[in-house]
Parts: C-alpha cells; sequence; structure tokens
C-alpha cells in the first residue's frame, strides 16, 4: 500500500476520517474531500496528527473542497488534486447528510432530492471526471459505504435516505460490470448503525435498543468499518469485485 493515493470522499465524517486515519497509517497518501468548513487541510491534519502522533506533511495528506452534486465543482477540485497526483489508485464514496427521521407523509420530494443529487450524481460526476484513467486500464478500485439499511426490512422514518442509498447501491454494481473490463473493481460495505455525528438526530432510545437487539450488544465504530475498507484497498482483494460485505455485528444477515 506504500505509495499508493486514495481519495477519500467524505473524510471529514466520522467513518471517513477514520478511513483517512487508517489509511495515513498503512503508509497510502490521502486526499481528503471534503464538503464544508469543518474539513479544511489543518483542521484535518489536526485531528490526524492527534491519533497518528507524527507530522503529516501535504504530500501524505492533501484536503480539496468538493460540492459533489456540482459536476464544475468536481472538476475544479480534481484539476488541482491530478497536478500533485497524477493517479488515484483507491477512491473511497463515503458521503452523506445527517439522518432525519421523517415519516414518509410528512416528507418533501425535496428530502429525497437532496440524498439522491449527494450519493448517486455525486458518485456519478466522480466516475466522469475519471474516465480517462479508467479507460487505460489503471487499476483502480471503488469502495462505496452504504448502509445495513439496504438489505432486508428497512426501519421506518427513513425512506428518503434508504431510497438514495438504494440508488447508490444500483449505481455501484452496475460501475462494476461494466468498469470491470478496464482492471477496475468496486465493492461495498453496508454497516449497521455507526457510532458517528450522523445518527445525532436519531432518537437515542433507537439508538439503545439497536446495541441491545445485536449479537454483539453494540453498534458499529468507524475503526469497525475502516479496517475493511484497507481489505478491500489491499491486493488480498483483487478478485472480489461487485460484492456488498456488511458490518453491523450480525445485526443483519444475507
Amino acid at each position: 500500500m506504500k505509495g499508493k493515493t486514495a481519495l477519500v470522499l467524505g473524510g471529514s465524517g466520522g467513518i471517513g476520517l477514520e478511513v483517512a486515519n487508517s489509511m495515513l497509517n498503512a503508509g497510502f497518501r490521502v486526499c481528503a474531500a471534503y464538503h464544508n468548513n469543518r474539513g479544511k487541510l489543518g483542521e484535518l491534519q489536526a485531528e490526524l496528527q492527534a491519533s497518528n502522533k507524527k507530522q503529516l506533511s501535504t504530500k501524505q495528506l492533501s484536503a480539496y473542497q468538493f460540492n459533489l452534486p456540482d459536476a464544475n465543482s468536481v472538476k475544479l477540485a480534481f484539476s488541482k488534486m491530478l497536478k500533485e497526483h497524477p493517479r488515484i489508485d483507491v477512491v473511497v464514496y463515503s458521503v452523506t447528510f445527517p439522518i432525519k427521521n421523517k415519516h414518509i407523509l410528512n416528507a418533501d420530494w425535496a428530502d429525497f432530492n437532496e440524498h439522491l443529487e449527494l450519493q448517486t450524481k455525486g458518485l456519478f460526476n466522480v466516475v466522469q471526471i475519471l474516465k480517462e484513467q479508467i479507460r487505460s486500464g489503471y487499476k483502480t478500485k471503488f469502495i462505496i459505504i452504504s448502509t445495513e439499511y439496504c438489505i432486508g426490512k428497512p426501519p421506518a422514518g427513513l425512506s428518503h435516505y434508504i431510497s438514495a442509498r438504494y440508488s447508490l447501491l444500483g449505481l455501484a454494481k452496475s460501475m462494476a460490470v461494466e468498469l470491470a473490463k478496464y482492471n477496475c473493481t468496486v465493492n461495498i460495505i453496508s454497516p449497521g448503525m455507526t457510532e458517528t455525528g450522523l445518527i445525532s438526530a436519531l432518537p437515542p432510545k433507537l439508538v439503545e435498543m439497536t446495541a441491545e437487539n445485536n449479537p454483539l450488544k453494540r453498534i458499529a465504530t468507524p475503526k469497525d468499518v475502516a479496517n475493511v475498507v484497507l481489505f478491500l484497498s489491499s491486493e488480498k482483494s483483487d478478485y472480489l469485485n461487485g460484492v456488498n460485505i456488511t458490518v453491523n455485528g450480525g445485526g443483519v444477515m444475507l
């Protein structure tokens, strides 16, 4: 993994930050993409250095602001990034908005569209920018972070979020089929409820019940997800393509 470059989209989020940290420790050069001010390079470096306990250079860690649904914003961010990192070996797509519990009868289409634009259109825009690299046959690994809510019975009150995740899942599987001939793999990770700020708007009782009903009696941590990302980023996963790995302690089983 040493010397390879990883693009972590959602690099300032709970899972994304842990993924970036783990990949830095594994020797990757990390390009962390952020959507808000929290992700500014100085703040990302401060957080990552606190856990790494070592000084990180801009060659090891660089940050770029993306507005993923906006193709022009994505193009501009990539134009800066590719000057410093001409090839991207691994793309980790770990983006979402905070989850709001909202019954479908109280929702507006704007609630759905917000998530669809970020999840599906955002990934589409990234693939379009990377199509020259993809067509060249350069081995590129795409790792898409989804959710266990797309397996079996979904919870109530999250139809806007779950619909977008199903859309993302469909795009990822289609990419796995269509990009394989270019030496690319596309795999999905579906965590259960995870200890991040994204669940702060959910009822605390729901979080407690989810942990209690889990065979391991806890919800997932960002580190649980990052460990699987590292495996899928390595050569040990080269023959995996289109798989959906659940990281949920057995809370939902395939």
